[in-house]
């Protein structure tokens, strides 16, 4: 069984904290050493950890007791995966921060944080590598899900975002972290599933009465679980169809941070239905599994670029972002986005609004 850390991340420095100590207590072997090495006291980074095992329902250390060093502790299987993925994320983070922060905004490659999606089938590489050829400007990327991409840029950590939750980029904007926003490109959300259908999707007359069928029916869903753009709309879609999701049949799965293309295999492997976008399924459509509804407003998948605001974060590189922003939606970003996947699929993959 996999597990689900997303609750650990609304606790702002006490999930670093609580990382900390689990490395500490890697390299130590021992919750004690661990706490005089970090300077935290026993209790409190016990607490730390309990309060977290009980967030995610699994156990992060095994207490071991006597023996000839007195006894200590060590990390569990869960604790092992949740330190890969802190360290992996922050590693990723930093390395799209540039060899030196004393450089001038101006003077480094622009920062952007960007929804997976796009950079999982290429349209993101394709729109820095135009952008380079013409302006002679580096543009460098890391891939989270929009709500995560969003995070990044609330701490300061990127110059502008690509993102695809419109609540949420709502929601960015009115607390003043961005400048404004610039529509990029557009597909479409698909509800997707066995090409057996038992559920009868293909045939619903909405987007909600299709998931309506998949709650009633018990069959199962694998949700992104991870407040990525997908998920967002995912989440507005039950509650389009008076459904509050849960039993067996609602699978929310932890890892579906990795993106649509992990998730869609996932639910293609369990013979679930799920929620991904028009391009990744034309791109990664596993075996036995298909696209089965996407015809409805409400399934409108737009992509927006925002600026972050300066007067916030003076170290970000704001009219570079502003820069990149207008190129890629005027015509040289235009033409990438219209031609894309064209060769491949003899149809672009996006569309300009």
């Amino acid at each position: 069984m996999t597990t689900d850390y997303r609750r650990l991340l609304d606790g702002d420095d006490q999930f670093e904290r609580l990382c900390a100590i689990l490395a500490a207590v890697s390299e130590s072997g021992s919750l004690r050493k661990a706490t005089e090495a970090l300077g935290y006291s026993y209790r409190y980074a016990w607490g730390l950890i309990r309060r977290a095992e009980e967030e995610i329902g699994t156990p992060l250390l095994i207490r071991k007791v006597g023996g000839a060093s007195g006894g200590g502790a060590e990390l569990t299987s869960a604790a092992r995966d949740l330190l890969r993925r802190y360290r992996l994320l922050t590693r990723e983070t930093q390395s799209i921060m540039g060899p030196s922060p004393i450089l001038a905004p101006e003077s480094r490659p622009l920062l952007m944080s960007s929804t997976i999606g796009p950079v999982e089938v290429g349209l993101v590489d394709a729109l820095v590598a135009a952008y380079r050829r013409e302006t002679g400007n580096w543009v460098r990327y890391i891939a989270a899900g929009s709500g995560q991409a969003l995070e990044l840029a609330r701490a300061g950590r990127v110059d502008l975002v690509l993102v695809h939750a419109p609540d949420l980029e709502e929601q960015f904007l009115a607390e003043g972290f961005g400048t404004g926003r610039y529509p990029l490109a557009w597909d479409t959300f698909v509800i997707c599933g066995p090409v057996a259908d038992p559920a009868g999707v293909r045939t619903a007359p909405s987007a909600a009465d299709a998931m309506r069928r998949i709650a009633e029916g018990g069959f199962p869903f694998v949700s992104r679980n991870d407040r990525s753009g997908t998920n967002m709309r995912e989440l507005a879609l039950w509650e389009a169809a008076g459904i509050a999701p849960s039993g067996p049949w609602y699978q929310p799965w932890p890892l579906g941070g990795q993106g649509n293309i992990a998730t869609i295999r996932h639910a293609a492997a369990t013979g679930a239905y799920t929620l991904t976008d028009s391009a990744t399924l034309a791109r990664a459509c596993p075996e036995g599994f298909t696209g089965l509804f996407s015809d409805d407003p409400i399934l409108v998948n737009r992509f927006n670029l925002i600026p972050v605001n300066p007067d916030l974060f003076p170290a970000v590189n704001h009219q570079g972002a502003k820069h990149f922003c207008e190129w890629a939606t005027g015509p040289g970003g235009r033409r990438v986005v219209e031609s894309f996947g064209t060769e491949a699929f003899g149809t672009p993959l996006f569309h300009v609004p």
